[in-house]
């Protein structure tokens, strides 16, 4: 129901209230990246790893998801796939291994630091048969030292990715040791320690 005001039509109480409800909707969906947006972006990123690192593509990995702390890789089984109709353990461990060290890459990124990624060492647990596609997944990355790497330093960090079947409990556990070496010479600044194309938004 409307009422009529010296001339003018002025929406009722509910008539205004799901009015300005829209008005919030508009505005948080101009303010959020479409959802094809972000997917192209994740296609583009695994299209560039698959040709800076081969076995990627050939494993079938791609981003299922990519935020600041967070990452999921998914991958197929067939190209894992063994004789006992389970995945292969070096194919989970490359999965694995990605997870943390791409999660780090675009950390270094975003702080705007060249960064060489040496993996000191790491250590990998398959806890059962892995019959079927699976993510690799890491939702915690410690904090980068970026004054220590800014200046040429070095800093050590710990990072742990699980590797997913279902919403059970882990297949498969990998838990990587890094050293980073600040590199403030370097022309790549600012790129990290993979020159992947990421979106300039993504630095905030």
């Amino acid at each position: 129901m409307h009422q009529v005001l010296g001339g003018g039509v002025v929406p009722s109480g509910d008539s205004a209230s799901r009015a300005g409800h829209d008005t919030v909707q508009e505005e948080l969906a101009v303010n959020r990246p479409p959802l094809e947006a972000r997917e192209d972006v994740l296609v583009r990123l695994a299209m560039e790893l698959h040709a800076r690192i081969p076995m990627t593509k050939f494993l079938g990995i791609h981003f299922e998801a990519f935020e600041p702390g967070r990452i999921v890789l998914a991958a197929p089984l067939g190209p894992s796939l063994n004789h006992r109709g389970t995945a292969f353990g070096p194919g989970v461990f490359t999965s694995a291994g990605l997870a943390p060290w791409l999660l780090l890459v675009r950390a270094a990124w975003a702080e705007r630091l060249a960064v060489q990624i040496l993996l000191r060492r790491c250590e990998f647990a398959i806890h059962r048969p892995i019959t079927g596609d699976y993510r690799a997944r890491c939702d915690t990355l410690p904090a980068l030292e970026a004054d220590t790497l800014r200046q040429g330093g070095k800093v050590r960090l710990t990072a742990t990715s699980q590797v997913c079947i279902d919403e059970g409990e882990p297949a498969a556990t990998y838990t990587a040791h890094f050293t980073l070496l600040g590199q403030p010479g370097s022309s790549g600044a600012g790129e990290g320690d993979l020159a992947l194309p990421f979106p300039e938004a993504w630095r905030t």
